[in-house]
C-alpha cells in the first residue's frame, strides 16, 4: 500500500515538474492587410489627355510633334509626383529610316520591393496602309485608338493612385516605335522600345510581379478577348484579370474567346521575365486579313471612333487589379 501511495506520488511530482517546465505554445502574430479602397477612375480627365495627345499631331517617331508630346508626357508625370526616366535609343525600322526612340518609365513608390508594370505605346503610324482608299496609304494616322486610349488611361491610371496611396510600387512604361512595322513582314519589326528595354531594363535586376499592357482600349465595338501570348506565358495573370473584370459586371468587354496571338509590347516583356498580359481589342479573332477594327492603321482612327465607357472600364478594372494586388486579395 505504501509502495503504490509512493509511486502515486511520484506520478503526481512529475506531473507538476513537466507543467512547469514545459515552454508554453508561442503565439504568432500574421499581420493581415486591410482591405484597399479602389478609387473611381475619372474617364473626363483620362478623355482630356487622350485629346491633348492628338492635339500634338501625328507622334511619329523623329518629328517636332513626337518631341513635344515627349516632354509633355514626362512633365505630367512629374506633375503627379513621380519619378520620371527617359530611356533614349536609336533604331532603324523596316525600311530603312533611322528612327530615335524615347521609352517614358514613370514610377510610383519607386523603393518598393513588390512592383507592377502598366504599359503602352505612345507613337503613331507613319502610314496608313490599311486604308481602303490607296490615296492614303502614305498620309499618317492620328492613334487615337491605336496608341492614345492606352497612353490617356495610364496618364489617369498615374493620377489617380498619385491622390489614393497604394502599398506597392507600379512602373508606367510607354514604350515607342511600337507602330513602325512591316505589315505582312518580319514580326520583329514591330515594338521596337519593348524590344530595347527588354534588352536594357534600369536596373539590370529590375523585376516585377506581373504586367499589364493596354493597346487599343477605346474604340466604338471593342472586345478584349484572351490574346495568345498573353495566355501562354502569363495565363495565371490573364484568368486573375478577366475573373475580376467579369465579377464586376463588364464580361460584354472582357470576353473568353481565344483571340490569337498578337507581336506586342508584351511580348518582351515576357521575354525579360515579367509574366504580362495584353489588354487589346480584337473583335474580329476569325478574320485573319483584319482582326482588329476597320479603323485599324487607317485615317479613320481618330476622336471620332473612341467610346468613353470602353476607355473607363479599362481604366476601373486596371485600378481594382492593382489595389486587389496591394492588399493580397486579388490572388496573384
Amino acid at each position: 500500500m505504501k509502495i503504490k501511495y509512493l509511486y502515486f506520488l511520484l506520478i503526481i511530482g512529475f506531473a507538476m515538474f513537466s507543467c512547469k517546465s514545459d515552454p508554453k505554445p508561442q503565439t504568432v502574430e500574421t499581420k493581415l492587410k486591410a482591405r484597399a479602397k479602389v478609387p473611381v477612375f475619372n474617364i473626363d480627365s483620362s478623355f482630356s489627355y487622350l485629346e491633348k495627345q492628338l492635339d500634338f499631331g501625328f507622334r511619329i517617331p523623329g518629328t517636332a510633334e513626337h518631341e513635344a508630346t515627349k516632354d509633355w508626357l514626362v512633365a505630367k508625370f512629374k506633375e503627379f509626383g513621380l519619378s520620371v526616366k527617359v530611356q533614349k535609343f536609336n533604331t532603324t525600322i523596316f525600311n530603312g529610316q533611322k528612327m530615335p526612340g524615347y521609352n517614358i518609365i514613370a514610377q510610383i513608390n519607386s523603393e518598393h520591393a513588390d512592383r507592377v508594370i502598366i504599359g503602352a505605346h505612345w507613337d503613331t503610324r507613319f502610314i496608313a496602309d490599311k486604308d481602303p482608299d490607296e490615296e492614303n496609304h502614305d498620309d499618317p494616322i492620328m492613334g487615337a485608338d491605336d496608341g492614345a486610349s492606352g497612353v490617356a488611361a495610364i496618364l489617369e491610371l498615374a493620377r489617380t493612385i498619385s491622390q489614393n496611396p497604394i502599398d506597392m510600387g507600379v512602373d508606367f512604361i510607354l514604350f515607342d516605335v511600337e507602330d513602325q512595322g512591316d505589315m505582312g513582314g518580319d514580326v520583329t519589326t514591330w515594338a521596337l522600345g519593348s524590344q530595347y528595354w527588354a534588352k536594357n531594363k534600369v536596373p539590370k535586376n529590375y523585376s516585377a510581379d506581373f504586367g499589364i499592357l493596354l493597346d487599343m482600349i477605346a474604340a466604338k465595338g471593342a472586345r478584349f478577348g484572351r490574346e495568345g501570348y498573353s495566355m501562354r506565358d502569363a495565363g495565371h495573370v490573364m484568368d486573375k484579370v478577366w475573373k475580376l473584370a467579369q465579377n464586376m459586371g463588364y464580361s460584354d468587354l472582357f470576353q473568353d474567346y481565344n483571340a490569337g496571338g498578337i507581336a506586342d509590347d508584351h511580348v518582351y516583356m515576357n521575354q525579360a521575365g515579367i509574366p504580362t498580359i495584353d489588354i487589346i481589342s480584337i473583335p474580329n479573332p476569325d478574320n485573319k486579313e483584319s482582326s482588329f477594327g476597320s479603323y485599324h492603321h487607317t485615317v479613320a482612327d481618330n476622336i471620332d471612333i473612341i467610346d468613353k465607357r470602353n476607355l473607363r472600364v479599362v481604366g476601373q478594372v486596371v485600378l481594382a487589379v492593382l489595389y486587389r494586388h496591394s492588399d493580397g486579395t486579388l490572388g496573384l
